[in-house]
């Protein structure tokens, strides 16, 4: 009688850690939709005038790759990704030319450019999910509160 509860038991917790597990692959299949860095992209971004969010890597950067499993899967930073972001995944061996533009720039490097590929915020180092999605919100606010000719302007009044 012991040794069937037992294997009742048993059974049991198979089931739930493989739930769970199934649970946690497909909250985390979620992704970012990369773009490729080109002049087509820019031209999207300007159309759209959304923001273009680039995630410089390296392939030796152990933190880019957290970023990719962690900060680039949560839902609320992809949520505002997609909402005001063109997204940009751009590995330096591959983008010599973007390498050399944010050479100031650490791995993983987070570049936030303007509609017309201004430079307004970089920031070395691994993010948070949530440090990042702070960055993308405040930056997605001031866009929204901008003059799109003359750039952004304080509390959202406008020149005029």
């Amino acid at each position: 009688m012991m040794k069937n509860k037992f294997i009742l038991l048993q059974k049991l917790v198979v089931i739930i850690f493989g739930l769970t597990s199934l649970y946690s692959a497909s909250a985390n299949s979620a992704e970012a939709n990369w773009k490729t860095w080109s002049t087509s992209t820019l031209v999207q971004a300007k159309e759209e005038h959304r923001l273009i969010l680039i995630a410089l890597t390296a392939e030796w950067c152990m933190f880019c790759k957290k970023m990719d499993q962690t900060t680039y899967r949560d839902n609320a930073v992809l949520n505002i990704i997609r909402q005001h972001y063109i997204a940009i995944k751009a590995d330096e061996a591959l983008y010599p030319e973007l390498a050399r533009r944010f050479a100031h720039v650490g791995r993983p490097g987070t570049i936030i450019l303007d509609s017309q590929g201004n430079e307004l915020v970089t920031k070395s180092g691994y993010l948070k999910p949530q440090w990042m999605l702070w960055m993308l919100q405040a930056m997605a606010e001031q866009m929204l509160f901008s003059d799109p000719e003359n750039g952004p302007t304080a509390h959202g009044s406008t020149n005029g």
